[in-house]
């Protein structure tokens, strides 16, 4: 008889080297970086570090081809360390056999990046000695070839930047080999929001940097969890065979805003982490592409699961990508984690059918429709989202000729902001019913909305629509259109160049607003009109929200950079966390400019958007936070019905919405969270700088201003008027 130890096939091995990386620099570059907070990790858990915690991935293209590096100032390896770490496939080397908090869990990590790509190595320095090591495929084989060690040069030093114990791998990634070669963009994207990286990214005693060697462009690597509320905290255990009972803790959160439940990148899902919180998967399981599950993310903890690994219980797959479903553990503790989901996305279906019982009918809506339309041109004049260039909203209006007529009948505008037009008919003449169509005869002057409709409830006599134009290029010229079956008028629009727009501001940014992925960069323009900021002036950047960045604090202006007086800087700008928003304000002296920021991982649904407002939205939160709240995205004004003040009035389901005292109720709180919207932009557009103390007085002023000037329109249109006659009529008669 004949016993001994299979041999493995070299092809096998090249196969999972491959299988596991899959091409990808991403995957590769992950593997590095895990390698890096491992080495960091044995030498906080030794007690030998007052160190930074600093990795570098560093991004230099040669031709179609990038070079890839991630630098570490860890503990570096010996000869020792690096044979036993490279010599051989799956064994255990990264310490968490030995009850290190790793996350090694395969042996195989930084071998199958390195061997995978081309020309694939490890440079590292302990100790004063230097040692290389090269991982590659030749004839489907995995090789490595080790240098012997040499004492360290400060040529070695400098050419590797590592001043004292670390390690540096490197690789290239070559379009024949790998597909597609990321920009430096995506790279920064994809690694910033990659799950595995998720517990690196948002560890304070971490600094990961990406840096583009070509550029210099520097970009600090974090990732800002979804805002939301905790809807699920829960401890259980599952019990399995002799290892006995596994502790689990399970908490589930509920974003504002809907997240992205596929990919690596994904931002929704439970994290799987074991007890030292390494990333083991993310998923909904069999719930990762249910609607009502959308907003869900948060973290499992399975503490004990490390002796699983210990023991080599197939708990894993070898694919890195989560764990295997078809292991009896797994499959226990899945079953348990979708039992606990499933409650939750029951709880979501019972506030969405009360959503859909509660839906506003035609009475409601009628009346709805003509107060937003109100606070819309409201919204459109006092917030100066456009520039009105007819009347005040105020004033009295005019029969206008022929009963239908745009004003004014020729205006100049400049490129990248929005004006009004104002067309007044006379109802006696344009009807009810009647369909106003709007159109533009240059491409490049948009013209919103594309038509109005006519009804009763815009009311009787002389009526004031308005018409938002805006230019998309300067030195051009149109003519808008307004027309009825039997009735045209038209007004010419000019188009100025572009540094007409920095005759008054001095400066503004290119554009004025963005809404961007989490970890996603955007170029911007910084347009400066030296005639008002000369030469030689510094510029300072600022955000008001930590997680949002611009790419540089400060330029100073060169009169050599203008064209016709211009000068354009390139600047970028990213940010971190799902719903953040910010202001990012350009400053020098008296002068500033402001740029808005979104930050979102879905984009959202805008139909049927015609203003700064959309009807109201009744939500069904169990334990919501406030009353009301309003969506700069989609012009919601959300109420929520479980708020106390809110059920009294309105019921468990609101029964009684239609009650007069309820509808006051409900016209005092719209009216007042959209004045308050309309000042508050107001004053971010104003160009003023003010302290936050200052800003808060000056919206509370606007907010009262408008409430004082407007609040009984809005009033009249929200509370159904016939209803509140009666009430009167009853009055006087009970007396």
């Amino acid at each position: 008889m004949e016993r001994g130890i299979i041999e493995v096939d070299p092809r096998h091995t090249v196969r999972r080297i491959r299988t596991a990386m899959q091409g990808n620099v991403i995957r590769a570059l992950v593997e590095l970086i895990t390698n890096s907070d491992d080495s960091y990790i044995r030498l906080e858990d030794g007690k030998k570090i007052e160190k930074e915690g600093l990795i570098k991935v560093l991004y230099k293209k040669e031709g179609h081809c990038a070079i890839f590096a991630v630098r570490d100032h860890a503990e570096g390896m010996s000869i020792e360390d690096v044979r036993d770490s490279f010599k051989k496939y799956g064994a255990a080397t990264s310490g968490m056999k030995a009850g290190k908090r790793v996350r090694g869990y395969f042996g195989q990590g930084a071998k199958d990046a390195l061997a995978s790509m081309k020309d694939g190595k490890i440079c590292t320095f302990k100790d004063g000695k230097f040692v290389e090591c090269k991982l590659f495929i030749e004839e489907g084989k995995p090789m490595y070839e080790i240098n012997d060690p040499i004492p360290v040069s400060q040529e070695l030093r400098d050419l590797h930047k590592i001043y004292n114990n670390g390690t540096i791998a490197y690789f290239k990634a070559d379009p024949q080999e790998t597909g597609t070669v990321p920009r430096f963009d995506s790279v920064h994207e994809e690694l910033a929001n990659n799950y595995l990286l998720r517990k690196i990214m948002t560890n304070s005693q971490r600094k990961i940097s990406l840096i583009d060697e070509n550029t210099k462009r520097y970009r600090p690597l974090r990732y800002k969890m979804p805002e939301g509320k905790e809807i699920l905290s829960d401890d259980f255990t599952v019990s399995y065979g002799l290892y006995g009972d596994f502790p689990i803790h399970i908490s589930i959160w509920r974003a504002n805003k809907e997240l992205t439940q596929t990919g690596d990148d994904r931002h929704g899902g439970l994290i799987l982490v074991d007890n030292e919180d390494v990333v083991l998967g993310i998923s909904l399981f069999k719930y990762n592409n249910e609607p009502l599950a959308a907003n869900f993310f948060g973290e499992v903890k399975i503490k004990r699961f490390r002796e699983l690994l210990k023991e080599e219980e197939p708990v894993l797959t070898e694919e890195r990508d989560g764990l295997a479903v078809r292991h009896i553990f797994c499959q226990m503790l899945i079953s348990e984690i979708q039992k606990r989901i499933e409650i939750k996305i029951k709880e979501e279906k019972l506030i969405k059918q009360k959503e859909e019982q509660s839906k506003i009918d035609s009475e409601e809506s009628t009346r709805y429709k003509k107060a937003f339309s109100i606070l819309n041109e409201i919204a459109e004049v006092e917030a100066k989202t456009v520039i009105n260039l007819g009347e005040k909203i105020t004033d009295q209006i005019e029969n206008p000729p022929d009963g239908f007529c745009l004003y004014p009948s020729s205006a100049q505008i400049t490129v990248g902001k929005r004006y009004a037009f104002e067309l007044h008919l006379n109802t006696k003449v344009v009807r009810h019913g009647s369909l106003i169509k709007v159109t533009s005869n240059n491409s490049k002057i948009y013209t919103s909305p594309a038509e109005i409709k006519i009804s009763p409830e815009d009311g009787v006599g002389i009526l004031r629509k308005f018409i938002s134009v805006e230019g998309k290029e300067p030195n051009i010229e149109g003519v808008i259109r307004a027309s009825t079956s039997s009735k045209l008028s038209e007004a010419k629009v000019y188009v100025l160049p572009e540094k007409e727009l920095l005759l008054s501001e001095g400066m503004l940014f290119q554009p004025e607003s963005l809404t961007l992925r989490p970890n996603q960069t955007r170029k911007i323009y910084l347009l400066v009109y030296i005639k008002m900021i000369e030469g030689g002036s510094t510029i300072r950047f600022s955000s008001d929200n930590e997680s949002v960045h611009i790419s540089r604090e400060e330029i100073t202006v060169n009169e050599a950079d203008a064209i016709r007086h211009v000068a354009k800087y390139e600047l970028e700008v990213w940010g971190e966390g799902e719903g953040q928003n910010a202001i990012i304000e350009a400053e020098y002296e008296n002068y500033l400019a402001l740029l808005a920021i979104q930050i979102r991982a879905k984009e959202e649904e805008k139909k049927g958007r015609r203003g700064m407002f959309n009807e109201p939205e009744f939500n069904y939160d169990l334990e919501p936070l406030q009353r009301i709240s309003y969506s700069s995205e989609t012009g919601k004004v959300i109420i929520y019905v479980n708020f106390p003040s809110i059920k009294h009035y309105l019921g468990d389901n609101c029964q009684f919405r239609k009650e007069l005292p309820t509808q006051v109720f409900i016209a005092d709180l719209v009216a007042e969270r959209c004045f308050f919207e309309i000042a508050k932009k107001k004053v971010g557009s104003s160009g003023v700088t003010l302290n936050p103390e200052a800003k808060h007085d000056r919206i509370q002023r606007d907010t009262f201003e408008l409430s004082r000037k407007y609040g009984k329109k809005v009033h009249e249109a929200l509370v159904d008027q016939n209803l509140l006659k009666e009430y009167r009529i009853a009055m006087v008669e009970d007396r």
